[in-house]
């Protein structure tokens, strides 16, 4: 059967037309003027993306109240299809009814049909893309500010958070304390034990500290076997802040079964507040630093050594 070398014009315009109509992608013909611009023709696919119907913006100048397309960027595309004919995947946001902006990718080019000039865009909806790569900005953002080992916050993210605690506007009533957790017990497990045993008992004492602190309190890894809490204090509390906070660190430091063995570890815990105009995160870390050097001097499993007295923080 012979093929015929070209296609009739009428069944080419015919073919063209039910493709533009039914493409998976977005497209749009307009009026050229830039002032005047309006819509000619759109599919449904952009229909779809922008929620319009055509009803509604056939004919419609493309600036007015409502439009798709509405952004002073525009005019420099106007500019590249006066001047060069086209432009290829420019940025633009798209407004959907519903005021959400898509971003999208257009493609566009200009032709004189009959001595009227039309501009036919092609538009590639970047939403699902931009979504892929913000949500793997933040997986990765969130993997730099945590612990590998126990899923705790990591030392760059207390430095962050403390930083805010510190300088944001004072709390009627209320007090930054910082605990600093040196653990006791945990070479002997590392060296004897193995590393990978070392590492279960960490993951075991970072569920615990998890388990027995608030909801509000800030639980982080810093390193080794160094743990740090973050958490306000009612200044009427402060006095007897270091006895509650004994009493959570012997639940949490109560013996750990590794290899089908008990093994009981302990901490030497510092516990320092914010003073009284107080805006440096170093200097409450300081003081906690030396208190957690006083528990770990005082030869006792687990010890709790704070700064405050009462009537001191903000």
């Amino acid at each position: 059967m012979d093929h015929p070398d070209t296609i009739p014009p009428q069944v080419l315009s015919s073919m063209l037309m039910r493709m533009f109509e039914f493409a998976p992608i977005a497209m749009a013909i307009t009026t050229s003027d830039t002032e005047t611009s309006s819509y000619a023709k759109v599919n449904d696919a952009y229909l779809r993306l922008t929620g319009l119907k055509w009803k509604d913006i056939s004919g419609k100048r493309l600036t007015s109240e409502g439009a798709a397309i509405d952004s002073p960027a525009r005019d420099r595309r106007h500019r590249l299809l006066a001047e060069e004919g086209s432009y290829v995947l420019e940025e633009v946001e798209l407004a959907h009814v519903d005021g959400t902006l898509i971003p999208t990718l257009i493609s566009a080019q200009r032709t004189v049909v009959d001595g009227v000039s039309f501009d036919v865009e092609v538009i590639v909806d970047m939403s699902a893309r931009v979504k892929l790569q913000r949500d793997m900005e933040l997986a990765l953002r969130k993997s730099a500010r945590t612990d590998a080992l126990t899923g705790l916050p990591n030392r760059a993210c207390l430095d962050e958070v403390l930083e805010s605690r510190v300088h944001r506007e004072g709390l009627p009533d209320a007090a930054l304390a910082f605990a600093f957790i040196d653990l006791n017990g945990f070479k002997i497990i590392n060296d004897s034990m193995g590393h990978a045993v070392g590492d279960s008992a960490l993951k075991i004492v970072a569920e615990r500290l998890r388990r027995n602190c608030r909801t509000t309190d800030f639980v982080a890894r810093i390193g080794g076997d160094e743990f740090a809490i973050l958490f306000d204090v009612q200044q009427s509390d402060m006095k007897w802040a270091a006895t509650r906070l004994q009493g959570v660190m012997n639940r949490v430091f109560q013996p750990i079964v590794l290899q089908n063995d008990p093994v009981t570890l302990g901490a030497a815990v510092g516990l320092s507040f914010q003073k009284r105009d107080e805006d440096s995160p170093a200097t409450l870390l300081k003081r906690a630093d030396e208190c957690m050097y006083l528990a770990k001097s005082s030869g006792e499993r687990v010890k709790v050594v704070g700064d405050a007295r009462e009537g001191e923080g903000l």
